[in-house]
């Protein structure tokens, strides 16, 4: 077999269509797709090519005219292994992995390069020191959000260690979600979140969240402000301020102008964890200096967030079952992928490649 189906990005353009099937290079496992969820970030890698140009460390390649087969929120079972591996499970095994292949030219991103490709089609290449088992008993729609679960881990790292903090998580999609499951993992006893979705806003509750806000309705900092301080007073002056509660804001949208927002309306001291990251922004950098603002822009999850969370997963700590919105087979992959833009679209839709 030399050709595989998958949905493929080709000159711009989405649809499913016959692709080489890859073959296992040195180190590498080649995976049957089980399940495989649509991200944002397949979004930002279609529609942003000038990023993925720009992208010095070539972990994402630009190749319009190549079919490039997206998808690195995946759960598959072993087919063939590749020279030089271990060989640790037998063919048939189900697996996950982190979503970074080692090929002869660098390291990428896997679904974001040709040379690299995801699980929106039948087959897929993982390196086999990223690769871990999981239990046949969790559906693989739930271990394809790991990935995803793994974020929320390696932002509330990072953002819990002032605990005079109070979160709040301006976003509920997949991300927000996974880090209102990772603040409440950790025990943080107060979590604000805000979402114009009166759905996404009762998932969150559900899954842990103390307060949810309508931005339609509120401004989510005035909620912030009384569950933290237990006033809606915006408090400016730094003397008062001395003894209150701090916020962290983690800004799971992605949209422009919401770093900016965020900014004019947080208190002093504010950090502010951008895990949504427009492509392009403008913010009010002296208001952020003369706030004392700490911004942290991505960086990871971190390959230690990532397999912690997969314990988590696959022990049954974490439920990912709630954000499992929709699942689809390839008749219905590109409208999902599309669909999935929707801030109406649920938290997460599967990709089963024997879903009809």
């Amino acid at each position: 077999m030399t050709t595989m189906k998958a949905m493929s990005l080709k000159e711009g353009t989405l649809a499913i269509r016959e692709v080489a099937r890859p073959a296992p290079g040195s180190g590498q496992i080649l995976v049957r797709t089980l399940a495989c969820a649509i991200c944002a970030s397949d979004h930002h890698y279609m529609d942003h090519p000038e990023v993925v140009r720009a992208d010095r460390s070539r972990m994402q390649i630009h190749a319009p005219h190549d079919d490039v087969v997206m998808g690195h929120e995946y759960c598959g079972e072993i087919v063939e292994y590749g020279p030089d591996t271990a060989r640790a499970w037998p063919v048939g095994t189900r697996i996950t992995a982190t979503p970074a292949l080692f090929t002869p030219d660098g390291l990428r991103i896997i679904g974001m390069a040709p040379d690299a490709p995801g699980g929106f089609g039948e087959y897929f290449l993982v390196s086999e020191g990223f690769a871990r088992p999981v239990p046949e008993s969790v559906p693989p729609e739930n271990l394809a959000l790991i990935d995803a679960m793994a974020v929320g881990w390696y932002y509330t790292r990072i953002g819990v260690a002032d605990e005079n903090a109070v979160p709040l998580v301006i976003g509920l999609g997949a991300i927000g979600l996974s880090v209102v499951i990772a603040l409440k993992q950790r025990g943080v006893p107060h979590v604000v979140v805000a979402d114009f979705s009166a759905d996404r806003r009762a998932l969150a509750q559900r899954l842990g969240a103390d307060v949810a806000v309508d931005s339609a309705v509120e401004q989510p900092f005035t909620a912030w402000r009384r569950t933290a301080w237990g006033t809606e007073e915006d408090v400016v002056d730094r003397v008062r301020l001395f003894g209150l509660s701090t916020c962290a804001v983690y800004e799971c949208v992605g949209r422009e102008g919401i770093l900016a927002d965020i900014i004019e309306q947080c208190p002093i001291g504010t950090r502010v964890f951008s895990a949504g990251g427009a492509a392009s922004d403008t913010i009010p950098s002296n208001t952020a200096h003369l706030k004392g603002i700490n911004l942290q822009f991505g960086g990871g999850p971190d390959p230690a967030d990532w397999f912690e969370m997969c314990d988590l997963v696959t022990d049954g700590t974490v439920d990912t079952g709630p954000l499992v919105g929709k699942i689809v087979g390839f008749d219905g992959l590109v409208d999902a992928f599309e669909r999935a833009r929707s801030s109406t679209a649920p938290p997460r839709i599967v990709f089963r490649p024997d879903r009809r």
